[in-house]
């Protein structure tokens, strides 16, 4: 073989091999073919270049050395021959038979080498299974002993799937155990981060606190008894006529239910046994307690100053709130200072990190929604504390001195 042909062939396979490439260049593949032609020699010089290749560390090397097999495997009688007889480092070096020795980085590109490897090997046979022994042996073994799925997409092999089993276990393992711990930490915290919340609320309904709208609405006992006693029609101009026109309403409405009850005590006979005088005090009482009861109802009518029974109120809040600290209020903006900085640097990272954990091992949903309600308890306290805008006071962080410390 001629120098110049034998470092031109070590040039192109160098090439071929190290261009990282998925896929082969052509016209560099078929020169090398042309070469090969010449003499037994080329071939020898080609095949032992791609074992070379095929021993890198490298698994973009390797797939492009295997390519380079697959061209001259079906081109080549002596080829052939040379890989055949090698055939279990082939099947070493790119199916990946001995789970000691794993195929290089990447990942990726490991594991096209090895469907591709199979996927060759398996044309191989059904070409030229019978008549080179050596590749029926590989073909066989891969089947039967290494349990390799030749109708598998990814044609993983039973060390693949044996490993990936294995890291399946693995992970369920470390999941289960972080899930225990973050469940073991939610609760002996649970109860401390209420405590906080419940605190930071206090102390944000001391600096301001907040309004029901029932206390706004709500009237005096005595206003709603002398409500009742108005008509629904009767709109008064002052409180005195307010006063005298709804006694004499009253009074006229008490006497025509004195003659009813008096007619219908004449017509029936088992109230006769009850004497008049008895019934008459009675309703004398009643008639005293009531119009007592609406002395009061119009005489604070009267005081207030009111020239009616029906107000509507409006106020309006600005919602931007702005707290200032003074003297007043001190101590409770540092409690606040202090719980908000509890909240924000230790809690909600601690929560933030136990729902990480649980969405990821598919814990029950009982703890993620546990923790979820924590989280969203935490932000909603932030939030508030953020609408409050407190104006701060500065603070200095006094540094005492190691000389201090040596004159003690």
């Amino acid at each position: 073989m001629d120098p110049s042909q034998r470092d031109r062939l070590s040039q192109l396979v160098e090439e071929l091999t190290m261009s990282g490439q998925l896929q082969l260049n052509q016209e560099k593949m078929k020169e090398i073919k042309k070469i090969c032609k010449m003499s037994n020699d080329c071939i020898d010089h080609v095949y032992h270049l791609v074992m070379s290749q095929l021993n890198q560390d490298h698994s973009e090397i390797r797939l492009s050395a295997l390519q380079i097999t697959s061209e001259l495997f079906s081109r080549s009688h002596h080829f052939r021959t040379l890989v055949v007889n090698n055939f279990q480092e082939v099947l070493e070096l790119t199916v990946e038979t001995d789970s000691e020795q794993p195929l290089p980085p990447p990942k990726e590109v490991a594991r096209k080498l090895r469907a591709l490897a199979i996927q060759t090997v398996q044309a191989w046979y059904s070409s030229y299974g019978e008549a080179y022994k050596k590749l029926a042996l590989g073909y066989h073994f891969l089947k039967k002993v290494k349990k390799v799925d030749f109708q598998d997409t990814e044609a993983r092999t039973e060390v693949e799937r044996t490993r990936e089993a294995e890291r399946h276990r693995r992970m369920e393992a470390i999941y289960k155990e972080r899930v225990e711990a973050a469940s073991k930490d939610m609760e002996d915290l649970y109860q401390e981060i209420e405590t906080t919340l419940k605190e930071m609320e206090s102390c944000m309904k001391l600096l301001f606190p907040e309004f029901d709208d029932t206390d706004i609405q709500s009237r005096p006992q005595i206003f709603q008894s002398a409500s009742e006693c108005e008509s629904a029609d009767e709109q008064p101009c002052c409180s005195r006529d307010l006063a005298e026109d709804g006694k004499e309403t009253m009074i006229k409405e008490k006497q025509e239910e004195k003659i009813c009850a008096e007619e219908t005590r004449d017509e029936d006979d088992h109230m006769t046994d009850r004497p008049a005088k008895k019934l008459e005090e009675e309703e004398d009482d009643e008639e005293e307690e009531e119009g007592h009861n609406e002395d009061e109802g119009y005489s604070f009518i009267r005081s207030s100053g009111l020239i009616s029974h029906s107000y509507s109120l409006d106020l309006t809040i600005n919602p931007d709130l702005r707290i200032k600290e003074n003297e007043d209020n001190e101590a409770v903006v540092s409690t606040l200072i202090e719980l908000h900085r509890l909240l924000s640097s230790k809690h909600l990272p601690a929560v933030q990190g136990w729902i990480q954990v649980f969405t990821k091992s598919g814990a029950e949903q009982q703890l993620i929604r546990r923790a979820l309600y924590l989280k969203q308890s935490i932000e909603a306290a932030l939030q508030k504390h953020e609408e409050l805008h407190i104006d701060y006071k500065s603070r200095v962080r006094r540094v005492v001195s190691s000389k201090v410390f040596d004159m003690l």
